[in-house]
């Protein structure tokens, strides 16, 4: 057995998808297949069964997938241990993240990490929340990022930035000459919300029911960038994060309206297993966003805008 076919097993009873997994690793899918393949004659058992529509694990995958996950998070640990005896920060971080906070809040971040740290090398996994947690509790990522955190046994939670929620609508809509908005105005509304189980809508639900107001829900997605296009096309209003329509803003193609009179928060968070022992590039990254990432934030949007309101960003961190 070599790492090579063990890392596209284990990504294969984690995707269900050969398709996926190859180019997840930059390779054909036949390699794919004649890779498990060559796993299989050598074990001399069958580990995957194909279907019309995904990969099933037999008993057998089932049990060297245990394994493989453990061999695969051994040889990374022995390899992080070796390059931390070196002067140089050295490594990999393996981190899933829910898609708006990977792609608008982490990438200021990011890359003052990588100025820093150009060899340390990352590995981004884009998920639902709840798909972020069983990741980071599976040993499959060393970190993950989640809106609205909850608490979770086995998990650590490291609130490290929170985010502001807007109203957005299309330069054509009634309220699009509006800077704030009454939230119980857009009862009835034609609205365009996230899928039911995303934390951020939860938490809009709860905010709408609070102000006795109820929207006429035209569409659920679980993309932000879909959702805006729906907003942008004329399919109604909706709530999103205010980093999130940057680009929009600017260029006149959504219009960002503030609840009048109040600031709704969208706490973010950095999670880890407990007890899991951190390398030092993850405990770089860990100490960089947790303590800097406000900051990085406030001043990559600065060099643009300034702020969607022309007044100087006020982000916060949450320590």
């Amino acid at each position: 057995m070599e790492f090579d076919q063990l890392r596209l097993f284990v990504d294969l009873v984690r995707e269900q998808n050969f398709t996926k997994v190859a180019e997840k690793n930059c390779i054909t899918q036949p390699a794919v297949s004649l890779s498990i393949q060559k796993l299989e004659e050598e074990l001399g058992t069958k580990l995957l069964e194909r279907t019309t529509r995904k990969v099933l694990v037999t008993e057998e995958g089932r049990i060297l997938y245990d394994y493989a996950r453990e061999i695969l998070n051994k040889a990374q640990e022995a390899k992080t241990v070796l390059q931390e005896r070196q002067d140089r920060m050295l490594g990999s971080i393996r981190l899933a993240t829910v898609h708006s906070v990977g792609l608008y809040e982490l990438p200021a971040s990011l890359k003052e990490f990588i100025r820093r740290y150009p060899d340390v090398h990352f590995h981004i996994d884009y998920r639902q929340s709840d798909q972020v947690y069983h990741t980071v509790l599976e040993g499959d990522a060393d970190l993950g990022l989640v809106a609205y955190p909850e608490p979770r046994n086995g998990v650590v939670v490291l609130p490290f930035f929170e985010d502001e929620l807007v109203i957005i609508c299309n330069r054509e809509h009634p309220l699009a000459q509006q800077e704030t908005v009454r939230l119980r105005e857009l009862n009835g509304a034609a609205f365009v919300a996230f899928e039911s189980e995303i934390p951020t809508r939860k938490a809009i639900d709860a905010l709408l029911h609070q102000h006795h107001c109820r929207v006429d829900i035209r569409m659920q997605c679980d993309n932000i960038e879909i959702l805006k296009k729906m907003v942008e096309v004329g399919l109604g209003i909706s709530m999103v994060p205010l980093l999130s329509v940057r680009e929009e803003a600017r260029s006149g193609a959504l219009r960002v309206l503030h609840p009048e009179g109040q600031v709704v928060r969208r706490p973010l968070a950095m999670i880890h297993r407990k007890g899991k022992a951190l390398s030092r590039p993850q405990q770089a990254f860990v100490q960089l966003l947790t303590h800097e990432s406000a900051d990085l934030i406030a001043r990559d949007v600065a060099k643009t805008e300034g702020s969607l309101r022309g007044e100087p960003v006020a982000y916060s961190a949450r320590r």
